[in-house]
């Protein structure tokens, strides 16, 4: 393999026009959230001094998420999904609009910021669960690796510089005109994601039930208790939600962090950025270079391989007592981690039928979501129990007896695989269909079967990475 063919896969960018209004509309949302995450947090603390406030503030937007997904998960099964992600972005610009208007006011109010809070994280819980529901109609089943990496990249590129620029313009003009520059980002996205094409859920990609039946036999209600009777009966969907809800619960224990350079590394506020740097590196990293996910031969089997590493490097981590080496396994955690999402999104895509998938996106947006207002209180308390290092290895030892746990008892998560691409796959017909028509050639009778240009009768023109109608994306759902 060249080097290009470790470098990010771009090519959903350059074949499907609507993935690129998305992907552009995406990384404008991010860094106008970025940007906001840290104008709230100051206000907060500056009309309160509380830090206790700062916490309100930050579960209030993590249980209306959590709402916002279950429900958008479900209205992304029932509506067009192009028109429920444009209604939510645009309520979000009125919540951004609020909270720019309270920090220009002459006496802001908490309450207010509450609100608003309460409204931004309820319409985003909504959009990115249909957002992420709508991306994999977007490109060929074969793209869905890059796709995810190209998601993923711009997710931590975003959360390493918006809050960046975000303290940067925050110092020079106040909380204020940052939320008024959210609120035009958020505007912006609106507009992107409202040229791209309807997109409707499809209700008869799933080969196993084209009717929209549940497991029971019964027409699909719509309902969240259908998406799980699927995950039941689907085991790569299954063992991915049951691995995600265990990752998510017992991640990387970022609260032991100050404790930690405090009291192991004896170190001060510089060294605490580091580490929470870390991590973040080592998944734009592996992001930039994830061109050989896009060709892995068994990503269900790499899957779980990079959530097995992911626990080694957390008990590398709390067993590090060396701020050097505690980098490195945070790092290794991030590409860790990052390896884990790009195939999780590929494979729960691919093994979904479009039907169900804005619902099973919203299971898995829910443990994520779930697994930061709880995983912060469960690691404190094993902290408190042992101390900030154990807590590291505590969680780092039960991600990795997980991931070997559902390995063995999914055998089908394990040998998972994905559709191969498509103009390998056209390459390969070509080359048989030549070794076919050789003799009828050397007959003389001038006559190639199939020689129309309609390979199987599909009606399109070989050109591979060109073909980017809905039709051949749709099979996504098999």
């Amino acid at each position: 393999m060249s080097v290009r063919d470790y470098l990010i896969d771009i090519e959903p960018l350059r074949t499907s026009p609507d993935f690129r209004s998305i992907f552009v509309a995406r990384v404008v949302s991010l860094f106008g959230l970025g940007m906001a995450s840290v104008a709230l947090a100051a206000q907060v603390y500056d009309l309160t001094e509380s830090i206790f406030q700062i916490a309100v503030t930050s579960m209030i937007m993590s249980v209306t998420v959590l709402i916002g997904s279950l429900w958008g998960g479900v209205m992304a099964d029932r509506m067009d999904r192009k028109r429920l992600i444009v209604y939510a972005r645009g309520a979000a610009a009125f919540a951004f609009a609020g909270l720019t208007w309270n920090a220009l006011s002459p006496d802001p109010k908490v309450w207010v910021i509450f609100l608003c809070v309460a409204w931004d994280g309820l319409a985003t819980g909504v959009s990115v669960t249909a957002l992420m529901a709508v991306a994999p109609t977007l490109v060929r089943p074969d793209q869905l690796p890059a796709a995810g990496a190209l998601i993923s990249l711009t997710g931590e590129i975003g959360s390493i510089a918006a809050p960046l620029l975000g303290g940067v313009l925050l110092a020079l003009w106040g909380p204020g005109p940052v939320f008024a520059f959210a609120a035009v980002t958020t505007a912006i996205t609106t507009f992107l994601i409202s040229r791209i094409r309807p997109l409707p859920p499809v209700r008869d990609d799933d080969p196993d039930d084209p009717d929209g039946h549940d497991t029971d036999g019964a027409k699909d209600s719509g309902s969240l208790l259908v998406a799980f009777k699927y995950a039941w009966r689907n085991k790569v969907v299954g063992g991915l939600l049951t691995l995600g809800g265990v990752t998510a619960l017992f991640t990387m224990p970022v609260v032991v962090f100050p404790a930690m350079v405090d009291k192991e590394f004896g170190g001060g506020d510089v060294m605490l950025g580091v580490l929470y740097t870390a991590s973040a590196v080592g998944s734009v990293i592996v992001s930039a270079t994830s061109g050989w996910l896009t060709r892995a031969a068994r990503p269900g089997r790499l899957l779980l391989i990079a959530a097995f590493v992911g626990g080694l490097s957390m008990i590398g981590f709390g067993l590090s007592g060396n701020i050097v080496v505690a980098v490195v396994m945070l790092a290794i955690c991030g590409g860790a981690g990052t390896v884990y999402e790009i195939l999780e999104y590929a494979l729960v895509q691919h093994n979904t039928p479009d039907r169900l998938r804005g619902r099973i996106v919203s299971v898995i947006t829910t443990q994520d979501t779930a697994g930061d207002i709880v995983g912060d209180a469960e690691v404190a308390l094993i902290a408190k129990w042992f101390s900030p290092s154990g807590a590291a290895v505590v969680n780092g030892v039960i991600c990795a007896i997980t991931a070997v746990a559902v390995a063995v008892a999914v055998p089908g998560l394990r040998q998972a695989t994905l559709p191969k691409e498509a103009w390998e796959d056209d390459d390969e017909e070509d080359d048989q269909d030549d070794q076919e028509d050789a003799p009828h050639a050397a007959d003389g009778s001038g006559e190639v079967e199939g020689s129309d240009g309609d390979h199987g009768g599909s009606g399109s023109t070989q050109g591979g990475p060109e073909v980017t109608t809905v039709e051949k994306a749709r099979p996504i759902g098999g």
